[in-house]
């Protein structure tokens, strides 16, 4: 339960506390009886109404969003810090998730949040360049219109489809190819299924570079540590707390209390500590 919310109901119960013990005072003859019963009533009423111009107005909600969008930048804030102690002087390229830089039509969002590339790059600071940020491209999507019931043009423009169904080996080949010079890919979206596969255009080119991963299949985890590709890998945390207790103050807490973190030193540990989440028997 959040702080504001506690001291409303503080409030609240104070108020109704000194308007029963006004009244009480009142049966028993005392003058300031009623109007102590009175300012408790009140109390409380102000109480009640504080919530909910809290919940109309949107604060409480607005909280809420903005913790979340911080433990997202905890758990890449977290990672760039560890890969700037490791692998400084690096040079990466960054993998952005498409669907965060452009609408279901395919038009190209004017702001986008992207609060995981936020958190990573507070986290790597200088100590590792980013020399290249890419987006999967896109499908073609159809574009037409259709007559309505009466006569009225109606745009039909195809949805993006889910991108599993259109980000492919071949895909990701040609966008590591074209990106630059760099020795380290971060993923902040998946890999294709299959990029590391024996048929996959990309495998040649992924086994090369220092991979970290963000999310992503868990279960292939652990091939990609024991080959040596995987470097670096943070994924949620299988016990996980989500509530709206304020993120803790000490940094590895706060990273703990939502995700794991995966590096050439612990990755066996941490499997073997959550068997089930990486498909181990």
């Amino acid at each position: 339960m959040q702080m504001s919310t506690i001291i409303r109901v503080a409030v609240m119960i104070i108020g109704a506390v000194i308007a029963f013990v006004g009244m009480n005072k009142q049966k028993e003859g005392a003058t300031w009886g009623q109007p102590v019963a009175i300012l408790g009533a009140v109390i409380a009423i102000i109480a009640a109404l504080w919530g909910i111009v809290r919940n109309v107005s949107g604060a409480d909600y607005s909280a809420a969003r903005d913790r979340e969008l911080e433990y997202q930048r905890i758990q890449t804030r977290h990672l760039g810090e560890y890969l700037a102690s490791k692998f400084a002087g690096s040079k990466a390229l960054v993998i952005k998730d498409t669907m965060l830089y452009y609408n279901f039509d395919g038009s190209e969002i004017a702001n986008p949040l992207d609060t995981q590339l936020e958190g990573l790059k507070q986290g790597i600071g200088s100590a590792i360049t980013i020399v290249n940020e890419v987006c999967p491209p896109l499908p073609k999507l159809e574009r037409r219109v259709e007559k309505g019931p009466n006569g009225e043009e109606m745009p039909m423009d195809e949805l993006i489809p889910p991108m599993e169904m259109w980000f492919k080996p071949a895909d990701l080949d040609k966008l590591l190819k074209s990106a630059g010079d760099y020795d380290m890919i971060i993923a902040l979206v998946s890999f294709p299924m299959g990029s590391f596969g024996s048929k996959s255009p990309a495998k040649a080119t992924l086994e090369k570079k220092k991979i970290v991963l963000i999310g992503g299949d868990s279960s292939v985890y652990g091939y990609l540590f024991k080959q040596g590709i995987a470097v670096a890998a943070v994924t949620h945390n299988p016990n996980a707390v989500y509530d709206d207790e304020p993120i803790p103050s000490d940094k590895q807490k706060a990273f703990d209390k939502r995700y794991l973190m995966l590096t050439a030193d612990n990755y066996e540990s941490v499997m073997k500590d959550n068997a089930q989440m990486f498909n181990l028997k």
